[in-house]
């Protein structure tokens, strides 16, 4: 009997599953709201029905299903499989969500960071296949990474490596929700885009509403249109976001660093800026040789990941 793994990518906005094989191609999918604001045993029972359609998908192929994958945010103990915080699902503290599931479908459940299950994705089904150093960028709503070195994810003594989006990028800069003052997040990711814009536009009567109505995707049209504060906003998020991956090249060398996420759309609009402070800031060497792709998965990463992360517990995959 062949076999498959369920990947799932548990978001703060949306839940996505996959029924995948060894090789990493999807046989079906499934993404629904995740309803955070229900509270987490309601997720986990949605969580739990969509494995099921999973499985009963799964043997109707005649597929022996060897384990499940999921990607959730916060910090994870990966071993114990237990979320101990997660921003996005406020009563998610010191969940044993590896537990729980196992209890409810009696078979072996993987649990990692999204950003790390993302990272996995990349490297084995999409733009980081065979490289064996890498960082992952994805740039949403806010700055998550993954680090993978000698082939496998850097988890870091406390399985909060990878908190890219908190490096400090301007001193005493924009205050972030972390605490902190001038993380990556506030620059480079769609909010920190919107700010670039709004701040652009302060000067600028005539253009108050669209300031006050910006969303990121206006932005890129707008830039793409040509129009100046627009411009301004996306390159000066490259700039940052340069600055970011210039002090990741330094630090650990990558052969590749991987951008994903919904500010990727925009990647004509921003790689120059990036490129250009990378050439500036980064070892020269290291620098030219580094590859800056973007992401080949877009949003089924996470699930991809997730599979990888199943597979190479149960033996699968080395």
């Amino acid at each position: 009997m062949d076999r498959a793994v369920i990947g799932v990518d548990l978001g703060g906005t949306n839940l996505r599953s996959a029924l995948l094989t060894e090789g990493g191609d999807i046989l079906d999918r499934h993404k629904q709201a995740t309803g955070v604001v229900e509270g987490h045993e309601k997720v986990i029972r949605r969580l739990i029905e969509n494995i099921r359609i999973h499985l009963r998908n799964a043997e109707r192929r005649g597929l022996k299903v060897m384990a499940v994958g999921v990607g959730a945010p916060g910090v994870i103990h990966a071993d114990s499989g237990v979320v101990v915080k997660s921003p996005n699902f406020p009563d998610w503290n010191n969940l044993p969500l590896k537990q729980e599931l196992e209890g409810v479908l009696g078979i072996p459940v993987f649990i990692e960071n999204d950003a790390n299950a993302a990272a996995l994705g990349e490297q084995w089904r999409g733009a980081g296949k065979n490289v064996q150093s890498m960082i992952f960028l994805t740039l949403g709503t806010g700055v998550g990474g993954g680090i993978i070195l000698q082939g496998r994810i850097w988890h870091g003594a406390d399985g909060m490596a990878g908190e890219i989006g908190h490096m400090t990028i301007v001193p005493d800069g924009r205050q972030c929700g972390c605490g902190n003052q001038g993380c990556l997040e506030m620059y480079a990711s769609s909010r920190g885009i919107i700010m670039n814009y709004q701040e652009a536009c302060a000067s600028d009567r005539t253009n108050a509403g669209a300031r006050d109505a910006a969303t990121s995707e206006m932005i890129y049209q707008a830039a793409g249109s040509g129009e100046k504060h627009a411009l301004h906003a996306v390159d000066e998020m490259g700039r940052f976001l340069g600055i970011g991956i210039a002090n990741l090249i330094n630090i650990f060398n990558p052969e590749m660093v991987v951008v994903g996420g919904g500010v990727k759309d925009a990647w004509s609009l921003f790689i120059d800026a990036v490129r250009r402070e990378v050439g500036r800031r980064a070892f020269a060497y290291p620098a030219e040789r580094t590859k800056i792709v973007p992401s080949v998965l877009g949003d089924d990463a996470g699930m991809v990941g997730a599979a990888a992360v199943a597979f190479s517990r149960v033996g699968v995959l080395s």
